[in-house]
């Protein structure tokens, strides 16, 4: 049975691979290879590395090492794939660029939670980078483009599907994260206290209190709203996809959630605000109206030149 079968998937199948815009999708090979190279400069994967055998918890294709790999090893993967990320901005040797920063990182955060614990504050970006690997993604706004005299805005379906994949992705961890929520806990999750709880219990664990998270368990009412702006945000992200100008609403939000999760719990997701922001913003048209604005600026301040050296008149009156 074929997708154009199902309506429902026909349906799908037809936005996926609706025609896009070559700069949308390079702006969101820069955006993500920009946080990338942020992220994989951090020191904690070298405060891991070398640790004794007995503290490492593989998962997944960690198991294929017996123990967290050295610190030599780490430093090199590590520069080599910060310099990938920096040569996938740029949009230079890009097809190379991408895959090597992607192992890369997949190999520094498969140690990063092999630690005992499952970290998952990269997932969306990896997920959402994934896609640029298969994608033409170096046809705008990069030194590829120049190099071959090929920079343009085309539009096609091969511009389209990454990002589209890449936004379903997101739309849906977010949706998921809400979902268990909902499944385990109910609305009880925003009604009930459990907020305030992890947000005495995050303080009380910290080696100094927590003052924003004290503050937000110390008012109730405050912690119900949080609590419920959170799950709306979650669950009801997935309207983007359908109505891309919620995106106003829903992106600020989950950005605005993750800032609170910041300041009251000192948990680091901003790389999942971050992918939020670059996928669903259209940064392309956002280019065009800063370019725009400048040259109505250019063109006003020229105006004024000319005006002032007296080579503007008023046009006298026609008569009667």
């Amino acid at each position: 049975m074929r997708a154009r079968d199902l309506p429902l998937l026909g349906a799908v199948e037809r936005w996926i691979f609706a025609p896009g815009s070559a700069r949308r999708l390079a702006g969101v090979r820069i955006g993500l290879c920009l946080v990338l190279t942020g992220r994989l400069s951090r020191p904690v994967y070298l405060q891991v590395a070398g640790q004794p055998r007995i503290l490492f918890r593989p998962i997944s294709f960690m198991r294929l090492f017996h123990s967290m790999p050295p610190a030599d090893v780490v430093v090199l993967v590590q520069i080599a794939a910060v310099a990938a990320c920096v040569l996938g901005t740029v949009g230079l040797w890009t097809r190379v660029a991408l895959p090597v920063a992607f192992l890369g990182a997949l190999f520094l955060n498969g140690m990063w939670t092999s630690i005992g614990q499952p970290m998952h504050n990269e997932t969306l970006l990896l997920l959402s980078f994934a896609p640029l690997l298969f994608a033409p993604c170096a046809d705008a706004w990069s030194l590829d483009a120049r190099r071959k005299g090929t920079a343009g805005d085309g539009v096609s379906a091969r511009f389209g599907w990454p990002v589209r994949t890449a936004m379903i992705v997101v739309a849906g961890g977010y949706f998921f994260s809400g979902l268990n929520k909902l499944v385990f806990s109910g609305v009880q999750w925003a009604t009930g206290d459990n907020l305030r709880w992890i947000m005495y219990h995050v303080s009380d664990g910290s080696p100094h209190p927590i003052g924003p998270a004290l503050f937000v368990a110390s008012h109730p009412l405050l912690a119900h709203a949080a609590a419920a702006a959170s799950l709306v945000s979650e669950v009801g992200f997935p309207i983007v996809l359908w109505k891309p100008k919620w995106a106003w609403f829903f992106v600020p939000a989950v950005v605005l959630l993750h800032a609170g999760i910041g300041l009251t719990m000192h948990l680091d997701y901003s790389a999942w605000a971050a992918a939020a922001a670059i996928l669903f913003v259209p940064w392309d048209a956002v280019a065009d109206r800063w370019s725009k604005a400048r040259s109505d600026r250019a063109l006003a301040h020229a105006l004024r030149v000319l005006a002032a050296d007296g080579e503007i008149a008023m046009a006298p009156p026609e008569p009667g």
